[in-house]
């Protein structure tokens, strides 16, 4: 049985498995994950390494026992390609990750279309439809469980064409309390490969990653070489300064889902919004900041660095509120027959 060990005590922190929704209590030492089936040890691929995940925010979290490879479901031991693929030793892929809850998923589409585009960038030639990747995706919350994140990966194994994989992972929620009171987060200098691409490169955000958990914080904002706040380590970033709600420009980050929403539902409640460098010079005058991400939805920060933004403002609050009935809004949509 895979261990999740908590060599410290740690807070409590909401964790989505196979089972539904469970809580790492305050100072406990051990979790140990369960299935919807009952399942081999979980160990990941490439091919037998278990998991040990410390908390609060474990790097990996567990996968669920079925993956889907080109269309057919098998065991996720078998979900194994070799060492000197193109897709691991030249980072020569591309994925996305899915928002999945009671068996509905959020902005399904939306996640498919830049997975084409990601490929399409990443010359990558997909042999796939979307009405074939949308069948896929539901098969594998099917074989799994209706809780969870999906990751559909598109990547080069040499053959001449893109591989598509589709697995469920479990996943941690922020708590209430990190909605309501705002989360911590630091600075790292560094830059995306092609941004614009949500590609297998992902050494300076895993770097990032490290660097925050390091630090006891939520996550990293990355800062690139013009001294500019661009987005977190796997999620985009909002500020608002003076009264004006700001993103990165227009092609400098990857516009993730939940920030093309919430682009939108600022427009609808007339809230002014621009693109614009965010210089991390500018910090001390950031009046609110919050975080967007398929996992997080709208996240407030409470601290950035060595300085206290507080708590969550009011645009935050409102646009908190408002990707929250959207996103209910989607979930209730029925799935295709």
């Amino acid at each position: 049985m895979a261990r999740w060990a908590a060599p410290v005590p740690f807070r409590s922190l909401v964790m989505v498995t196979p089972k539904g929704i469970g809580k790492f209590a305050s100072g406990s030492s051990i979790m140990k994950p369960s299935s919807k089936r009952n399942s081999p040890p979980m160990t990941g691929s490439l091919c037998q390494t278990t998991i040990h995940a410390t908390v609060p925010r474990p790097l990996t979290m567990p996968i669920y026992n079925h993956v889907i490879h080109n269309g057919q479901i098998i065991p996720k031991e078998k979900a194994c390609f070799p060492v000197y693929t193109p897709a691991l030793v030249g980072a020569l892929g591309v994925y996305e990750t899915i928002l999945v809850k009671g068996g509905r998923y959020v902005a399904l589409h939306e996640h498919l279309e830049r997975l084409f585009h990601s490929a399409a960038g990443a010359q990558l030639r997909l042999q796939v439809d979307m009405e074939k990747l949308v069948t896929w995706a539901y098969q594998v919350v099917e074989a799994n469980a209706p809780d969870g994140l999906v990751r559909v990966l598109a990547m080069d194994l040499g053959n001449g064409h893109a591989d598509v994989f589709l697995y469920e992972m479990g996943y941690i929620a922020p708590t209430p309390e990190e909605y309501a009171q705002g989360v911590p987060v630091i600075l790292y200098h560094g830059e995306r490969a092609m941004p614009l691409i949500k590609s297998f490169n992902t050494l300076v955000p895993g770097l990032a990653r490290k660097a925050a958990k390091a630090a006891g914080v939520h996550d990293a904002l990355l800062v690139d070489r013009h001294g500019h706040v661009t987005e977190g380590s796997n999620c985009n970033v909002f500020i608002v300064q003076d009264g004006v709600l700001a993103a990165p420009p227009l092609g400098a980050v990857l516009e993730g889902t939940v920030m093309r929403r919430v682009m939108a539902l600022a427009q609808e409640l007339s809230i002014p919004f621009q693109r614009r460098p965010l210089p991390a010079s500018d910090i001390p005058r950031w009046g609110e900041v919050f975080l967007t991400s398929t996992r997080r939805g709208v996240l407030p920060v409470r601290r950035v660095g060595d300085v206290e933004i507080g708590p969550p403002g009011p645009i935050t609050r409102q646009l908190m509120e408002a990707y929250r009935a959207w996103e209910a809004e989607e979930l209730a949509k029925p799935p295709p027959s």
